[in-house]
């Protein structure tokens, strides 16, 4: 223990806290973080292809109470769905940030 065994393509993305955590747990349990993670995390490329289709980025981020105030506002009057044009990869940051938090807590709390 001690030592992060995941890709670094992962290990990148994850707030230093959750690394912190995984560098104490087993290789075993270091695996089933990586594939839950990989799991919840969103991609950016998918979110701008479903901002530019109907703006739907708030639906794949999980998102539905921002999702329907963008569609009853009509993106708000095309303003805000520009804007959304480069918010996407800081949005798609922090919900992967969360992701992975939260996967940390629930490993925590089966381990537990």
């Amino acid at each position: 223990m001690g030592e992060l065994i995941i890709p670094r393509s992962v290990a990148r993305n994850l707030p230093a806290m959750v690394k912190t955590s995984l560098a104490e747990l087993p290789a075993a349990e270091q695996e089933a973080f990586v594939e839950e993670y990989r799991r919840r995390a969103k991609s950016i490329p998918v979110a701008y292809l479903l901002w530019l289709l109907f703006g739907l980025h708030y639906v794949y981020l999980r998102n539905w109470a921002m999702q329907f105030l963008f569609w009853f506002t009509c993106g708000g009057m095309w303003i805000w769905w520009f804007i959304d044009l480069f918010r996407i990869p800081g949005i798609v940051r922090d919900h992967n940030k969360d992701a992975a938090i939260d996967v940390m807590r629930d490993l925590k709390i089966i381990k537990g």
